[in-house]
């Protein structure tokens, strides 16, 4: 009843860092297909579908720009339960009258800001923010504005129509870059826990050997992330729908911190 006469619903639920990896699946898979039969069952006309780059997976090399065309492949079970959910919408739209858009956005970030990301300004400012190797690893972020405006054309566009978008900011940053312009919205100087680049590697095989029996552990998974490149291209999403990425990463962090003041995060 509560999707009766909906022409478009958005899906943004899903969970990020759990405690057993079966909870992925069963909260961003089934839970995003159980949702999506009941409005395509009451006539929702179009379903949005807030994904994650990590459906993607990330760069074979620093070169790289990943793109909406290249193969998907998933990492980690977070990246796979949104793969699969992708999967299952897509089948439900070619079987059916029922719209599907899925937003694939980076790391997003900026107000509110989430108690994960407080954690790593309050790190900054203690001088105790890990560095794995020289931190030149290539990433792409989100700022939520532009996420917002992103979600706002998925919804309503008519040539989002069946597609995939990376949603990112311009450019594509690094680690580095990312976490001095932290240091400088905080108006502190960036004071590094250096880890040798071998860290990253070993903490991406411990991960996945601690999965492989279905379990997590959050520091330790974005640690067996830190030496990936993830460089996105918002391209598509320009081209065929108009998106333009407005704040940058310096505004974006200043509003992030200014926020985190405002509310007596530290």
């Amino acid at each position: 009843d509560s999707l009766r006469d909906v022409d478009v619903l958005l899906h943004a639920a899903g969970a990020i860092h759990v405690h057993r990896t079966a909870d992925w699946y069963r909260i961003n898979t089934d839970g995003t297909l159980h949702l999506a039969r009941a409005a395509r069952a009451a006539g929702v006309r179009r379903f949005v579908f807030i994904s994650s780059n990590a459906a993607g997976g990330r760069c074979e090399s620093a070169a790289q720009v990943l793109t909406e065309s290249d193969l998907a492949k998933p990492l980690s079970h977070y990246g796979r339960s949104k793969w699969l959910a992708e999967q299952g919408l897509a089948a439900m739209q070619r079987d059916g009258e029922f719209d599907v858009v899925i937003l694939r956005p980076s790391m997003f970030y900026g107000p509110p800001v989430p108690e994960r990301h407080v954690d790593v300004y309050r790190r900054i400012l203690a001088g105790r923010m890990p560095m794995v190797g020289d931190g030149r690893y290539r990433r792409s972020i989100t700022y939520i504005d532009n996420l917002v405006q992103a979600t706002r054309l998925a919804m309503t566009h008519p040539d989002a129509r069946g597609e995939v978008f990376y949603v990112v900011d311009e450019p594509v940053y690094t680690t580095r870059r990312i976490t001095e312009s932290m240091a400088s919205a905080l108006a502190v100087p960036l004071r590094l826990l250096r880890l040798p680049a071998v860290v990253g590697p070993a903490a991406y095989v411990a991960d996945r050997a601690l999965a492989s029996i279905g379990f997590y552990w959050q520091n330790l998974h974005l640690l067996g992330e830190s030496h990936w490149h993830v460089a996105l291209s918002c391209e598509k999403i320009k081209r065929r729908l108009g998106y333009q990425p407005r704040v940058e990463i310096d505004e974006g962090m200043r509003r992030a911190v200014e926020w985190c003041r405002q509310h007596g995060r530290f």
